[in-house]
């Protein structure tokens, strides 16, 4: 069987596209799918000077929820590209980020979906949470962020357990 493979892609792999990985991963294991997720960013490994202490934050807020996972940091590489082009689909945080992946990948277009978009509320951004100016998290974005990718999580994998479920009532793969 062939896994799609559905990769998220934020500004620095830190919080966005993290957090949406993980939980798209126990929305789907909860409704019995199987996939291959990625997620990255699409800055370099040095744009974060401080991005092991922001993991650690990240990895103690999703303990908190429930959610055990393993928060490891995907910075833009020539490996992260190709498993980008690989993809079925892409799920970028912002527009910016998903110029950044077309720009750099060359895939077709229209694999490559707003967080929101892929879910059916609109072309529009999921607004950073790191505060560029401060160098730091932005207190109130990234308070709520955690339920709000959670959301964007269950109906993502509602979505794409009916793609599947559809694709297989026809007899096609996922590719």
């Amino acid at each position: 069987m062939i896994l799609p493979r559905i990769t998220m892609v934020c500004h620095g792999n830190i919080a966005r596209s993290q957090v949406l990985h993980h939980y798209l991963q126990r929305s789907l294991i909860q409704l019995g799918v199987e996939a291959d997720l990625f997620s990255c960013g699409t800055v370099p490994a040095d744009a974060y000077t401080h991005a092991d202490e922001l993991l650690r934050d990240v990895q103690a807020q999703l303990d908190r929820r429930g959610l055990k996972a393993i928060v490891e940091r995907t910075p833009w590489s020539a490996e992260a590209a190709e498993v980008v082009r690989r993809s079925d689909i892409v799920l970028a945080a912002d527009e910016a980020r998903r110029q950044d992946v077309l720009s750099r990948t060359g895939i077709d277009p229209t694999r490559v979906f707003l967080f929101y978009e892929y879910i059916g509320e609109g072309s529009r951004d999921f607004v950073d949470t790191f505060d560029h100016g401060k160098g730091r998290q932005h207190p109130d974005r990234y308070a709520g962020c955690f339920d709000k990718l959670e959301r964007i999580a269950q109906r993502a994998a509602s979505r794409i357990s009916a793609t599947l479920a559809g694709a297989g009532r026809r007899g096609a793969i996922w590719r």
